[in-house]
């Protein structure tokens, strides 16, 4: 009832405009309808469309396929802005807090040696010829803080990267198998781990659902599985922050190892994340 009421108004004040000359020529256009209500959008273009014209609404591509004359177009086109939805978009501002371990290794060699007719020595070898071997091991940690943005539309999702490598592959292939997330006797390879954000605005207040999701290698197939049954659903103010290592979780024990990984250099670092949503608005233009 109300889309019918919202289309006689719309189209009560553009109706004057629509009235085809004789010669002019019937032209097909094609209408992506982005963020606009579909169905009020079909139901609006199928009251404007001429007697000798064709509107074709194709929903699993969310667009609009007008056949009609150049002024039917240009109604269209101005009922449409008038619809349209405002496209609002979340940026995330995620921030990695890490602590790495990181392992340090040297060597060294006290002495001399014969190559060929020449004696080598080394400075501070030992006067009777012997040689001194010594080797050292350390272990430090490491914090570093590094920021990236996520730009994603209202109900889109995007992807944080935990770890090029997960330190606990055998653990979590042990779990996936034990709660049926995948099976088999051919053990994963070169398992990373990501996390899927799904913003969803809500006035001035932000949903996000936070899923892991695990990218690994099997006979030689690349797979990605998302552990639904772990998502976690948060609401936040417009700008608020978040540090996800407090955030009430099903299964702590898994989340204390996701939030652990590898680095390209093979080093093993733990992570906090923190994240920062902010609303961000912008009327997108008609496409034709």
């Amino acid at each position: 009832m109300c889309l019918r009421v919202y289309s006689f108004w719309v189209l009560w004040t553009l109706a004057a405009a629509v009235s085809p000359a004789a010669d002019q020529k019937m032209v097909a256009e094609t209408y992506p309808l982005g963020l606009t209500d579909f169905e009020l959008a079909e139901s609006i273009a199928r009251d404007l469309v001429s007697p000798d014209g064709k509107l074709v609404a194709d929903k699993a591509n969310y667009r609009l396929i007008l056949y009609d004359y150049p002024d039917r177009h240009a109604t269209l086109v101005e009922v449409l802005r008038r619809i349209r939805a405002p496209a609002q978009h979340v940026r995330i501002q995620v921030t990695f807090k890490e602590n790495a371990a990181v392992s340090s290794d040297s060597f060294a060699v006290d002495g001399r040696a014969r190559v060929g007719s020449v004696v080598v020595r080394t400075p501070g070898s030992p006067s009777d010829g012997s040689a001194r071997v010594e080797a050292r091991q350390e272990r430090m940690s490491l914090a570093s803080i590094v920021q990236q943005e996520l730009l994603v539309i209202s109900g889109g999702k995007g992807h944080l990267q935990v770890g090029v490598d997960v330190p606990y592959a055998e653990w979590f292939w042990n779990y996936g198998t034990q709660h049926g997330f995948w099976t088999g006797s051919v053990r994963w390879r070169e398992v990373g781990a990501k996390l899927v954000v799904e913003p969803y605005v809500m006035g001035d207040r932000i949903r996000l659902r936070l899923t892991p999701e695990f990218s690994y290698i099997i006979n030689q197939e690349t797979l990605t599985t998302a552990i639904q049954k772990l998502t976690t659903e948060v609401v936040v103010s417009n700008g608020q922050e978040i540090e996800l290592g407090g955030l009430p979780v099903s299964d702590r024990e898994f989340y204390s190892k996701f939030l652990v990984g590898y680095d390209h250099e093979g080093e093993r670092r733990s992570l906090r994340i923190t994240l920062r949503p902010t609303i961000e608005t912008f009327m997108p233009p008609v496409n034709r």
